[in-house]
């Protein structure tokens, strides 16, 4: 998941080197992954009204549920703004 979460969000970011994503145990035992991305990207990678944002949540779900993750879980996508000292948006 790491990985494929890495490849697109690199293709989207003008720093590709910058993209980090970090998996972590998130509430009630799903997943959740923490992306960051340089301060230049975070717009981009947001989104205009958060829709990129929303299709990478998405993107995550299902390929989670995809891989056979627990139909009952729902895997986290938390983007870090780079401005709020890493706070989730």
């Amino acid at each position: 998941m790491e990985a494929l979460l890495k490849h697109v969000v690199c293709g989207l970011a003008q720093f590709p080197d910058d993209v980090q994503v970090i998996k972590r145990q998130g509430r009630g035992g799903a997943p959740s992954w923490d992306l960051r991305v340089a301060p230049e990207d975070f717009p981009r990678i947001v989104g205009r009204g958060g829709k990129t944002a929303r299709a990478l949540r998405a993107l995550v779900e299902n390929a989670y549920w995809a891989q056979g993750g627990d139909e009952y879980d729902r895997p986290g996508l938390n983007i870090m703004d780079p401005e709020d000292d890493g706070e989730p948006v």
